[in-house]
């Protein structure tokens, strides 16, 4: 099986909040295929993530627990033009 099945991923960017999936699966349509296989990887560990933990770092109510995860919440909150 492909590491990125992207059948799979974006099954999994359908999120339980109308606000997540106003944010995670526009990025994955749009930027997913340029990250290097890294933050894909990242990008894959945050989808594992819970819908209350998401909607907390994507709306600057916490952190993510990790450095990666943070950061890539910050890349994905650029990309879409959520923050400044």
């Amino acid at each position: 099986m492909d590491k990125y099945n992207k059948f799979r991923i974006e099954w999994d960017c359908r999120r339980g909040m109308l606000e997540l999936d106003k944010v995670i699966m526009p990025f994955f349509q749009q930027h997913f295929d340029d990250l290097p296989e890294k933050e894909k990887d990242v990008f894959l560990r945050l989808l594992a993530c819970s819908d209350l933990q998401l909607f907390s770092w994507f709306f600057n109510r916490g952190e993510a627990p990790d450095l990666e995860l943070r950061q890539m919440v910050t890349h994905i909150q650029e990309k879409l033009n959520l923050i400044n």
